[in-house]
């Protein structure tokens, strides 16, 4: 597929200029092309079967050395599983999706909205989170994604992912306990949110208006009637994603 050759899906400030549209349509592309099959290999179980890992394989080392419309996809098949032959696995589920998101990816944050609301609640609710949002031009269309990637950015590190280093693990390992891996995430995503506001602080111009005196962001705290709604009024709904 030409789409594993560009060098624009390899980089972050390229893919960072694409659209959520756009990088929702590669990443569909790529699940298409998985499940595509002839109908002598598609009705065959076993030839169907060595055929969709086959393709994982080669996307998964894409995912590693750095393609990141890849790496969304491989966020998404350890968090769906594919019939009985993939299982799913939650740990490299969130791994992948922190690794896309932290280069760039606009939908890896939506595949962990659960994850991720309660971090972007402690920088809403931070002391200085008006004028992080008004010196970051922040909107409602684009504050989820842009606050997610500087968590992932973090959490990436503090977590030590290497996208070789994975290359070199088993592709298929099952992990079902879904709480076991929360808990040990959600204490890494904590420790990344105070420094990932701590950063965006430091960003600031010493003579920018507090909050209380300008009112900055205070839309994006409430929904279309008024109410709160912090973390998650993105509305967009990627359950298959």
């Amino acid at each position: 597929m030409n789409i594993f050759d560009n060098k624009k899906y390899y980089n972050k400030e390229d893919y960072d200029t694409i659209s959520y549209d756009d990088q929702k349509e590669l990443f569909l592309r790529i699940r298409s092309w998985v499940a595509s099959a002839n109908n002598d290999v598609r009705y065959n179980r076993d030839k169907y079967k060595k055929l969709v890992i086959k393709k994982i394989e080669q996307i998964c080392a894409y995912a590693c050395s750095g393609h990141i419309p890849a790496q969304d996809y491989m966020g998404y098949i350890y968090k769906k599983g594919y019939d009985d032959f993939f299982p799913v696995n939650f740990k490299r589920s969130l791994e992948w999706n922190i690794i896309a998101a932290a280069n760039g990816s606009k939908i890896a944050p939506q595949k962990m909205k659960a994850f991720m609301n309660p971090a972007i609640d402690m920088i809403l609710l931070s002391e200085k989170w008006g004028q992080i949002i008004k010196f970051n031009d922040l909107n409602r269309s684009n504050y989820f994604w842009f606050l997610s990637q500087y968590v992932c950015d973090i959490l990436y590190k503090e977590l030590s992912l290497d996208p070789v280093a994975m290359s070199k693990k088993e592709l298929i390992e099952e992990d079902t306990n879904e709480k076991s891996t929360r808990i040990f995430f959600d204490r890494f995503r904590d420790r990344s949110v105070e420094k990932a506001i701590e950063v965006l602080t430091n960003q600031l111009p010493e003579d920018m208006p507090e909050n209380e005196d300008e009112g900055f962001g205070e839309d994006l705290l409430k929904d279309e009637n008024g109410g709160d709604d912090v973390g998650d009024i993105t509305n967009i709904d990627i359950e298959d994603i």
